[in-house]
């Protein structure tokens, strides 16, 4: 008799060990998945958020602020959003863009170079994870032509393979409300 419980048993905790283990996998799937859902949300409240912006009202002070909200947009278009909150962002972008640079980025032809750029993203899995504010002390204000311009830096860090990172060097003109536009920018390579 003892023999015939022997397979039972075995059989039994066999059949135990199965099913803890499945459950510990079911828990773990699941917490992964809600730990993504509450960063889709974050992402997503962040950009109702920049979406709500009265920027006509509550524009950035300094070129310093200006390139920090920009920053906040370029990384959360390039952090894997939908193509109806891309094209909003898009366009709340552009409120923060110099006359002169908008006359040589009309919308259309921006919004394709765009969701070409981030769909290339895409194809290789690359996306901006944090950005911030950089080289404080390299910053300048200097005047030319008349016009007030100054320069401010912000720090992307990109993950692909591997995490990497980007310096972007913001180029600012006043203009005639006393606000600072974005003029352009350039990337500044590692040294």
């Amino acid at each position: 008799m003892n023999k015939a419980k022997k397979p039972i048993s075995t059989i039994f905790t066999f059949i135990s060990i199965i099913a803890v283990i499945l459950v510990m996998i079911y828990v773990n799937q699941t917490r992964q998945a809600n730990k993504q859902k509450e960063t889709s949300l974050e992402i997503l409240s962040e950009v109702e958020k920049l979406l709500e912006m009265d920027l006509d009202n509550d524009y950035p002070k300094t070129p310093r602020d200006v390139a920090k909200l920009h920053g906040d947009m370029t990384r959360l278009l390039y952090s894997g959003l939908e193509d109806g909150e891309i094209k909003n962002l898009a366009i709340k972008i552009r409120d923060l863009y110099d006359e002169e640079f908008l006359s040589k980025n009309p919308e259309e032809q921006y919004l394709t170079n765009l969701y070409s750029d981030i769909a290339l993203w895409n194809q290789v899995n690359r996306r901006i994870e944090y950005n911030l504010v950089a080289n404080k002390e390299n910053e300048e204000f200097y005047e030319l032509d008349g016009k007030k311009y100054a320069t401010a830096y912000i720090s992307f860090t990109i993950r692909e393979k591997r995490q990497t990172s980007e310096l972007r060097r913001y180029i600012m003109r006043k203009d005639d409300e006393g606000k600072w536009k974005v003029v352009g920018w350039e990337y500044i390579p590692e040294q």
